[in-house]
């Protein structure tokens, strides 16, 4: 059974951590991310719809409903502490001062007053008018690029409002939580996710599986995670084959200042500041590490990685990680090649097995509106998603096509086009 999966929730946890200041980059877990977006995308199963909906300011609920008999469809909520990301329809240009229906996390309280009674309230303070016209734009603008946000914000570098010279700012992180809920009914299976700030550079997830029936069986994930400027590191215990493990990630260089030429090239309003930000600008090098034990099985694993990323003004990361009881060495090059358009390869060789593959992918931001991705390999064939939004809905399309060494030569004569398509996909998500 296949589990199908949206976008929204995702997106809403990654817009926790922005709002929060913690820095998803700064980990292991995501060293190779940036190439993964672009050569290990997933694409629909079958036909699905999938609705995403703010019930409160802190509260979200997610459908997935799936029309193929192998895929579960499940119902699920998420909470949090905070107001996150709401989704709204563009607004009309003709219509200025048209108050977006989507709260912003970022907007000030303006005591008894509400940002819609500010806009509409002639007699209000000019400051507070300014100022919130000026979230009320950010909310039409984030609207308006909601498919960006969504499909591309996966990996791409967010600098975030935290200022890590305000420990004030910091320490008011602390408690900060969100929970998700999701009941897949034809599995009788329920998957939960309880994550909760414990400091400024602390995070505490615990994440469970339960299954019902006959085969009844509970698992629980508890992970530890603290994040420095500097460094990085992840404690993590699995009740599923008793599994522990430690990773770690050593940044390189001035980070302070590397992050503060990032921030100012990217808040810049015009060309001479741009200009000067990228003579400011350096590589990032950082190197990370995981090692993990499975005690019921009395088995374990090492991996080594080696990062060297350039942010601007074009993206390019280099990324090297070596397995070496497994003999596994992944070699990956990211490369921004437009403002819309990020290009990848990457090389796996297993020096026991002597196998090997290479894969290349493309993404492209066709508009506003529209994506594109596209991967092939030696083995796995091609791949491609196209990925349209219409006000607020986002249509995908995934296609999987059989190639390569290991999926041998498709012969139409014996099976028909199905042994040259694998897999063919179709998504409707709404996000009210």
């Amino acid at each position: 059974m296949v589990y199908t999966t949206s976008d929204y929730f995702p997106f809403l946890a990654r817009q926790f951590h922005c709002e929060t200041g913690w820095d998803e980059s700064n980990s292991y877990a995501t060293f190779c991310r940036a190439s993964k977006a672009i050569l290990d995308f997933t694409i629909p199963y079958g036909l699905s719809v999938s609705t995403g909906r703010g019930v409160g300011s802190n509260l979200s609920s997610q459908l997935v409903f799936s029309m193929v008999p192998s895929s579960a469809s499940s119902i699920g909520y998420l909470a949090a502490s905070r107001p996150l990301f709401a989704i709204s329809p563009a607004v009309s240009s003709n219509e200025p001062y048209q108050t977006s229906t989507a709260p912003s996390a970022k907007a000030p309280a303006f005591s008894d007053q509400s940002k819609s009674d500010i806009i509409s309230n002639p007699r209000a303070d000019a400051a507070d008018l300014k100022l919130a016209r000026r979230y009320q734009l950010q909310d039409e603008l984030n609207a308006q690029n909601l498919l960006q946000n969504i499909r591309t914000g996966i990996w791409k570098c967010r600098w975030g409002p935290t200022d890590y010279s305000k420990n004030d700012q910091l320490q008011s992180y602390a408690g900060e939580y969100m929970a998700v809920a999701q009941l897949y009914p034809s599995l009788a299976t329920m998957t939960g996710s309880y994550m909760v700030r414990r400091s400024a550079t602390s995070e505490l997830t615990i994440s469970g599986v339960s299954v019902a029936g006959a085969q009844a069986d509970l698992q629980l994930i508890v992970q530890h995670a603290l994040n420095q400027r500097r460094w990085s590191s992840e404690a993590t215990f699995g009740t599923n084959g008793k599994l522990f493990g430690l990773r770690g990630q050593y940044n390189f260089g001035d980070v302070a200042s590397l992050d503060a030429a990032a921030r100012e090239y990217y808040e810049a309003g015009n060309a001479g500041i741009h200009r000067k930000a990228c003579d400011k600008a350096q590589g990032r090098l950082s190197v990370g590490s995981e090692v993990y034990f499975g005690a019921q099985e009395a088995s374990g694993g090492v991996s080594v990685g080696l990062r060297y990323r350039y942010d601007h003004p074009l993206l390019s990361e280099l990324t090297c990680v070596l397995n070496p009881l497994m003999g596994h060495l992944s070699l990956a090059w990211t490369q921004q090649l437009r403002p819309q358009m990020y290009a990848a390869t990457r090389y796996d060789f297993n020096a026991f097995s002597l196998s090997s593959e290479l894969a290349v992918g493309v993404e492209w931001q066709l508009d506003q509106n529209s994506l594109v991705k596209a991967r092939w390999s030696d083995s796995q064939g091609l791949r491609c998603l196209v990925d349209t939004r219409l006000n607020n809905m986002v249509f995908s399309m995934g296609l999987d096509i059989a190639g390569g060494t290991s999926s041998g030569t498709a012969q139409p004569s014996e099976a028909g086009i199905r042994r040259f398509v694998r897999s063919l996909g179709l998504q409707f998500q709404w996000f009210l």
